[in-house]
């Protein structure tokens, strides 16, 4: 077969590409360091007292990691009691904490005791790393310039670039080096080397999954790996004597606990990202599909998340669809990876990420076959080819740059106001007190910055705790919230699944039993908790909140957010038409929206209410602060009667059962849970 002519085969070739990575790494440090530095020169917007904040809320689950090693509470079997209230639940998988925890503990050291700062700052230096065995692995087949402009490609490619951007302190960082390194270990693999020589090969792709499965604490992919090593081994044609010895010393080196842990892992991927599991006879709503991440984007969206040029995506397929046919062997030890990018094609976008370097490969083959090509044809130096190659594939990514993710400053997700209102609240309430949340996107910062205990989070998010927190918060009577957390706080989640699939409950029954509970509400520090943010995922909490367990379906909500510039004669005047009032109508310039009611809401109180004498419509909300409108939302019948809007946005709450501590409107808004008996009928603040 012909073989490529643009090899890296002189040693000043060799030594030019080893320069060319190391600043494709330096790149990658540099730009998102520059993200860093932009945080520190707006520290009003980044920085409250020790608090810096994150660009991803799952951030803060590995800093409380990492301060929880520090204090050695890890490893003891022992519940963490601001994880899964009122339970209490592990914080790491397996009660073993990730090497993430265990880099920013070190890092830490180098910042003052600054856990924050040490986790930006790992941020920069791991980002990269994928780079190198990257370039190694696609430098043996004979395409050191396309491994080039893979790591380019990869390392801003807007999937790759929006989960290792400033302030996503995330297991992402080595998401891609450590599986890549495994392959680099397996792909020198041959019947030409010596038994000793392959066991080590066998030994160091074990080793890197065995990193991997302690950084990333998903043993699943040991089974991929073993697999894929599996199938290299046959198709290298092996002796079979040593094929089952190489497959030993990978899984020894893998460590046991983790092979024995990779089914159970494979499990709980696939219950996640395939069908939640049952309780008993009651099938809960997939909470994946009110995440972005996890949803299906289509196959042309997602493409454009590896990257925004479609003609090199083009060119990076058909380079990839190259490689697979004429070094099908040597493309086993990475196909994993490819394979589960192109999942993402058809399933869960996270997984872009793993295709964008090799989509960036495959563009760079061609470049490089061109050019060999060319050299060929013409009187062009065959020694000049690793030269242009690199130097062309430099400047198609220079080319495109407009289309990654490099030019885009990362935004904070938990922001300075909402910080302060967390350590306020923090102040005012009693140490560890549990926070009832709408939503389980925020539990993580919650119990990092407030020290709170938290009902759901981004490990516990889903399934029962999820779905009836949601439907506590989306139901018109704010009794059913306090029967819920009653009963849990008597029962705990744990004894509700065991009452379900002990009596065989029903859903109908299972709702019964939690939101028409007769049990007193014993818990003294227990605080419902609202968030500016949350406004923005009640389409998600309505998904579950109004879900029917019959047809397994729901018809979620969402407010819808007006732009008015003026009020003349009660009559607005918006972007998109105008409401007058005193008809109670929205008109887009045809049509007429009829309301129900306006409300006019400062600081959390209705201050003012126009109701109109009509059976159907809906419900315009005017929310001001300090007398000046920020934010007009409508809403129909079932999202302006839910607990969720009365409580938070028109501070209309049951006081028998509720007391306002804290009102930071919108930013932050605090009740407490009263001890209460009986539920009795009775008024609304």
């Amino acid at each position: 077969m012909l073989k490529l002519t643009s090899h890296f085969s002189t040693y000043r070739s060799t030594l030019l590409l080893l320069l060319c990575v190391v600043s494709v790494y330096a790149v990658t440090c540099y730009q998102r360091y520059t993200g860093y530095q932009y945080w520190m020169q707006h520290k009003d917007e980044a920085v409250v007292e020790h608090v810096t904040a994150m660009s991803g809320l799952d951030s803060y689950y590995w800093l409380r990691m990492a301060k929880e090693v520090d204090k050695g509470n890890l490893g003891k079997r022992r519940p963490d009691p601001l994880k899964g209230y009122p339970d209490g639940a592990l914080l790491a998988y397996k009660d073993t904490p990730s090497l993430l925890a265990h880099f920013i503990s070190f890092g830490k050291n180098f910042t003052g005791g600054d856990y924050y700062k040490s986790g930006l700052m790992l941020i920069p230096l791991l980002a990269g790393l994928f780079v190198f065995p990257l370039c190694f692995y696609f430098y043996r087949l004979g395409y050191g310039a396309s491994a080039v402009l893979g790591g380019l490609v990869g390392a801003f490619s807007p999937a790759y670039y929006a989960r290792t951007k400033t302030g996503r302190i995330d297991t992402d960082l080595l998401n891609l080096f450590f599986p890549i390194a495994a392959a680099c270990f397996m792909l020198p693999i041959s019947r030409d080397k010596g038994w000793t020589a392959n066991v080590c090969l066998a030994i160091g792709a074990g080793l890197m999954m065995n990193l991997f499965s302690r950084w990333y604490q998903q043993p699943s992919f040991i089974l991929v790996y073993f697999a894929a090593l599996a199938v290299y081994l046959i198709f290298s044609r092996l002796a079979w004597k040593q094929v089952p010895v190489l497959l030993a010393a990978f899984l020894l080196a893998c460590g046991p606990e983790h092979v024995m842990q990779s089914i159970g892992s494979l499990q709980i991927f696939l219950k996640a990202y395939v069908s939640p599991p049952p309780t008993g006879l009651v099938a809960w709503p997939n909470v994946l599909t009110t995440v972005g991440e996890a949803q299906q984007r289509g196959v042309m969206a997602t493409l454009l998340k590896v990257h925004g040029f479609l003609p090199l995506v083009a060119a990076g397929l058909v380079g990839l669809c190259y490689l697979a046919l004429r070094h099908f062997r040597q493309m086993v030890p990475i196909a994993p990876l490819i394979l589960i990018g192109c999942w993402s094609l058809f399933g869960p976008s996270r997984f872009a990420m793993y295709l964008a370097p090799f989509i960036g490969v495959g563009a760079g083959v061609l470049v490089e076959l061109a050019i060999a090509s060319v050299s060929r044809k013409t009187a062009l130096p065959l020694q000049r080819a690793p030269t242009i190659s690199l130097a062309a594939v430099s400047l198609l990514f220079v080319a495109t740059t407009a289309y990654t993710g490099l030019p885009k400053q990362p935004s904070v997700e938990i922001d300075a106001p909402t910080t302060r209102a967390l350590l306020d609240i923090k102040n005012i309430v009693p140490s560890y007190s549990a926070m009832f949340t709408p939503y389980w996107e925020y539990g993580y910062p919650l119990m990092d910055i407030g020290e709170f205990g938290t009902y759901h989070d981004g490990g516990l998010q889903g399934g029962m705790r999820s779905t009836l927190s949601a439907m506590a918060m989306m139901s018109p009577r704010q009794e059913d919230m306090v029967s819920l957390l009653g009963y849990v706080e008597h029962h705990g989640f744990k004894g509700l699944v065991a009452t379900i699939n002990d009596e065989k409950l029903s859903a109908a029954e299972m709702q019964s039993l939690v939101f028409e509970s007769s049990l007193t509400f014993p818990g003294d520090n227990v605080y419902v908790l609202y968030l500016e943010k949350m406004i923005w995922k009640v389409f998600s909490l309505s998904k579950l909140g109004i879900w029917d367990f019959a047809k397994r379906q729901s018809k979620p909500t969402e407010y819808v957010e007006i732009h008015c510039f003026s009020m003349v004669n009660d009559v607005m005047t918006c972007r998109d038409g105008t409401i007058d009032l005193n008809r109670g109508v929205m008109n887009d310039g045809s049509v007429d929206v009829p309301l129900r009611a306006a409300l006019f809401v400062d600081d959390g109180y209705v201050i003012d209410r126009r109701d109109y004498e009509r059976a159907e419509g809906y419900y315009l909300q005017v929310l001001m602060k300090k007398g000046k409108v920020y934010l007009i939302l409508v809403a129909d019948g079932t999202l302006f009667r839910s607990t969720f809007n009365q409580q938070y946005l028109l501070g209309y709450y049951d006081n028998r059962y509720f007391a306002e501590v804290y009102n930071n409107f919108p930013v932050a808004r605090v009740f407490k849970v009263k001890q209460t008996g009986r539920k009795e009928s009775g008024e609304t603040r």
